[in-house]
């Protein structure tokens, strides 16, 4: 019995063990502190003083006004608390990128977009931390405009795959 010819395999050591390509996160890693722990926390510690002014009676409140004003006061700045996150921090979304996609989270959904479907790249500045804009051609599972807070390498990497052409040169407000 003769041994079969065998082939030289293709070097596969470059690919993931899947076979896809390689992702790369031009999100910052902060973004999951920004986007889950600081809303979450906060939200804790105002929700538990919201409920001790609204549970507890007025004579053990011990306030030299009337226990009314601090509960409107504390359900106002608690209103005011989640307004803001709505529309600040919870709009934040993580996304990794091949040469061909974007795969956008929330951190419970993934989705992915091919590169074509983005229209431009814009960045501004809130809060003392540069926000990054992915503005898509058609409105998508996550909006028309992906917020993200870009990784220090992401205007390289972006430029490395020839994706340089999606920066704004107008700075959007």
């Amino acid at each position: 019995m003769t041994p079969e010819p065998t082939q030289p395999l293709a070097d596969t050591s470059v690919l993931p063990s899947n076979g896809a390509t390689k992702q790369t996160p031009i999100s910052s890693t902060s973004t999951l502190f920004w986007r889950i722990f600081i809303p979450v926390f906060s939200t804790v510690i105002l929700t538990g003083f919201l409920l001790a002014f609204w549970l507890i009676s007025e004579d053990d409140l011990y306030l030299s006004f009337p226990a009314l004003y601090a509960r409107i006061g504390i359900t106002l700045l608690w209103a005011g608390w989640i307004f803001f996150l709505s529309r600040t921090l919870w709009l934040l979304k993580r996304i990794d990128a091949d040469s061909v996609h974007l795969f956008v989270t929330d951190y419970w959904t993934t989705v992915r977009y091919p590169w074509t479907d983005v229209e431009k790249y814009t960045e501004t500045h809130r809060l003392g931390r540069t926000i990054g804009h992915f503005h898509l051609k058609a409105a998508g599972r996550f909006g028309k405009t992906i917020s993200i807070l870009p990784a220090r390498h992401q205007k390289q990497w972006m430029s490395d795959h020839g994706l340089d052409h999606l920066h704004s040169d107008t700075p959007s407000i």
